[in-house]
């Protein structure tokens, strides 16, 4: 049976632009993220604990699609979602909103400046306009696989 509200939001993931497609991640991390918190104060330890490796897994796909050698802006988000990683292991571990929150908050930075790339126009996106952002980690093709189905269950359309 076609759900029609899965497939809406596969057709979104995959019709996004790359900066688009990482805005979609960074989306399904926080909603993810914010349910896991969510769960906690209700004291639905599986569900929280479901929200929270949820949360993980697109936050390392992410990390896992970083080209290195692109330059230290890449070196840095690797550093980023490792910080991140570590906190939502942490607030899942002991069951404690705090690590959780600190995670969220590098999140909602990351996707802040992530939208206003992908706001741009493709041809805007060039090496003058970002001056310290390698056209190559801006430009990198998004893989198929774990990316891709990260994407789908951060819009929503899969893995419940």
């Amino acid at each position: 049976m076609l759900d029609p509200i899965a497939a809406y939001r596969t057709a979104q993931v995959v019709s996004a632009s790359r900066a688009g497609q990482i805005v979609l991640l960074y989306q399904g991390a926080i909603r993810l993220g914010t349910q896991h918190l969510a769960w906690l104060e209700r004291t639905e330890i599986e569900q929280a604990h479901r929200s929270s490796i949820r949360c993980q897994e697109i936050v390392a796909a992410l990390r896992g699609a970083l080209d290195l050698s692109a330059g230290p802006i890449a070196l840095q988000l690797d550093q980023l979602y490792d910080f991140v990683l570590q906190r939502l292991a942490m607030g899942n571990a002991t069951k404690q909103a705090r690590p959780t929150e600190e995670a969220l908050q590098v999140l909602r930075g990351l996707l802040e400046a992530w939208q206003g790339i992908a706001a741009r126009p493709t041809e805007a996106l060039t090496d003058a306009s970002f001056e310290n952002a390698p056209r190559q980690l801006l430009a990198a093709p998004v893989p198929s696989g774990p990316l891709v189905e990260a994407g789908l269950y951060a819009a929503g359309g899969a893995r419940r």
